[in-house]
């Protein structure tokens, strides 16, 4: 071969060459491209789930037909985990203990309006959920009434001391909160009312001045222990001692599940306390309600926005009976 065709031969092996070289993706790049696109999926996936209320991606295999609230509950019984493990698992279910309110309610600029009154009412504690609820009343300078049972361990007669140190008022709930027991007849409800009388004043050197009847005053489940007329008899024989009973106007509706959704209770108490100047607002204090921790923070401040001022019961505020005595 002679000696141009070699020449030529070469120029083009050297051109395929360049060619190569300058057209060839780069694969530290690629990765970081297919890293970032990765990532970008994640949190678009986790906003999402942050969004909607939805079951995070990670668990989803495991909560397919699940409840995310009852997963939650859960998960909150049975483990919890330490801000190291947290962070080399990545985000996890939310936890409403550690939750930060400030994010997800906007702060209040109204002044209270004349006439507008709102009681918090918490019914069966105390409970595990009694700190984080006293925590967020003290935050938002609340206070709220405890319809509380005879719950006797220390750390029960801790908490129910801590609601009277802070300024909140106890409610009378029943000692056993038994309906087959409490509700066979009114000799047997009062002796059982005058049993966490007695307890309370024990405890804490208070005696309630209010009470609330397990169920509310016209409930039907009374019905199976002393007959149809029960909670007539007991009401009316209630009354003639110059007790106050006090059902509510404004049901958060957590009693409606096991744990009820969020966004839910918080719906429920803006709906139904919509045009009513005096509301008592239903809530629980028991140790699977963490929505309703949750949802304390924004019911609060709406009810604030809307110009309430809020009140513990005392024997003679504004009641709401579903049965007159």
């Amino acid at each position: 071969m002679n000696k141009p065709l070699l020449w030529a031969f070469a120029v083009v092996c050297a051109g395929l060459i360049l060619c190569f070289s300058l057209f060839k993706p780069d694969k530290s790049e690629q990765r970081a491209t297919d890293s970032s696109a990765g990532l970008q999926g994640q949190s678009v996936g986790f906003q999402h789930y942050e969004t909607n209320n939805n079951v995070h991606p990670a668990a989803a295999a495991d909560t397919d037909n699940a409840n995310l609230e009852t997963v939650l509950t859960q998960l909150q019984l049975t483990t919890a985990l330490a801000p190291e493990e947290t962070a080399i698992m990545g985000p996890q279910l939310p936890d409403t203990r550690e939750l930060d309110y400030e994010q997800i309610v906007t702060p209040n600029t109204t002044s209270p309006v004349e006439g507008k009154v709102a009681y918090l009412t918490f019914d069966d504690g105390p409970s595990q959920s009694t700190p984080r609820i006293l925590q967020i009343l003290n935050e938002y300078e609340v206070k709220a009434t405890f319809f509380v049972i005879g719950k006797t361990s220390e750390e029960s007669k801790r908490q129910l001391k801590n609601i009277v140190n802070q300024g909140h008022a106890l409610g009378n709930h029943t000692f056993t909160h038994n309906y087959n027991q409490i509700y066979k007849s009114a000799e047997a409800f009062k002796a059982d009312v005058d049993r966490l009388d007695r307890f309370l004043e024990e405890t804490v050197g208070v005696k309630p001045e209010v009470l609330r009847y397990p169920g509310g005053s016209n409930n039907q489940l009374s019905w199976r222990a002393g007959g149809r007329n029960v909670m007539k008899t007991i009401t009316r024989e209630m009354s003639k001692l110059g007790i106050s009973y006090f059902d509510w106007n404004v049901s958060s509706t957590d009693a409606a599940a096991p744990v009820q959704d969020k966004q839910s209770i918080i719906d429920s108490v803006i709906s139904n306390s919509a045009g009513k100047s005096k509301i008592i607002v239903l809530m629980h204090d028991m140790d699977l309600k963490t929505t309703t921790v949750a949802a304390l923070p924004a019911v609060i401040t709406h009810l604030k926005n809307q110009g309430y001022r809020f009140d513990v019961l005392r024997k003679n505020s504004f009641t709401y009976q579903f049965l007159k005595p």
